[in-house]
């Protein structure tokens, strides 16, 4: 809170299609996990400073139907400081719908939900679609996507939050990359001239994952209860392509060793 140099995952990324406006989908997570990663430090007045680790999220699981449709590493970047989530195998499973759109900081307190100016939910959707274009581009390096993908990261958490996000804990030499990257990437100005791996136009649609749990006392996005919410990019793989896809990211897996700690993404006690 990343993609791999494999044909099978390029191949995929070529079948990727715009999702219909239809009705709200409800997402069930089984499975979070996170391949290599960056780390970076979020503070800021009123905010407990934290150090996370910034990288995208990858999601297994399955978008309720009939039949219900499963995905494997569906690649998610956090868009709320103000709530945690574990890497694990969930139990019970995380259920999310997509039935809102970003409009605020996520903050769980209405007192201090900072709502987004339409130039910056364009920027944040921007960072998202072209974070993604970055997991799936095959012609980058290993070392050179992780800091890629940690910079966008940081950028979109910049951006929703209004904190200072700094790079700490890595090598000097990755911190001086990821502040300079971060910093490019979060300017409300030239962002999109910062986009080193788009391929072609870079869109703002996105789908916001928000989670909810139903039952006796159900709880509702923001609840202070609830985990983060997050982004994708709203061009969703058909759910055939996902066989294709599975054996390009077992490829992945060699090659970005997968680390499955416990993970808190963020913690805030204000």
């Amino acid at each position: 809170m990343l993609k791999a140099a494999v044909p099978a995952v390029a191949l995929a990324f070529g079948a990727l299609t715009m999702a219909p406006a239809a009705h709200a989908a409800t997402y069930v997570f089984d499975d979070g996990e996170m391949y290599s990663y960056r780390t970076v430090r979020l503070s800021g007045s009123g905010f407990t400073t934290v150090t996370v680790k910034a990288a995208p999220v990858l999601f297994d699981g399955y978008i309720k139907g009939t039949p219900n449709e499963p995905f494997e590493n569906l690649v998610a970047f956090c868009v709320d400081v103000y709530h945690s989530i574990s890497l694990a195998d969930y139990k019970p499973d995380l259920t999310y719908t997509d039935d809102i759109e970003l409009e605020h900081n996520s903050h769980w307190d209405p007192n201090k939900r900072d709502y987004l100016s339409d130039d910056e939910i364009v920027q944040i959707g921007k960072l998202v679609n072209y974070g993604t274009e970055v997991w799936y581009n095959h012609n980058i390096s290993t070392t050179a996507k992780t800091n890629e993908l940690a910079s966008v990261q940081g950028a979109i958490w910049k951006v929703v939050s209004g904190l200072t996000v700094t790079a700490t804990g890595n090598t000097t030499s990755i911190n001086n990359i990821l502040n300079t990257r971060i910093a490019a990437l979060s300017n409300a100005s030239t962002y999109t001239s910062a986009f080193t791996y788009a391929e072609g136009p870079v869109y703002s649609s996105i789908k916001l994952l928000t989670p909810f749990k139903d039952g006796k006392y159900p709880k509702q996005y923001p609840h202070k209860d609830l985990t983060q919410s997050f982004a994708i990019g709203d061009a969703v793989p058909e759910p055939g392509t996902w066989v294709m896809m599975i054996g390009g990211f077992g490829l992945a897996g060699a090659m970005l060793r997968r680390h499955r700690q416990q993970f808190l993404a963020v913690k805030i006690n204000s």
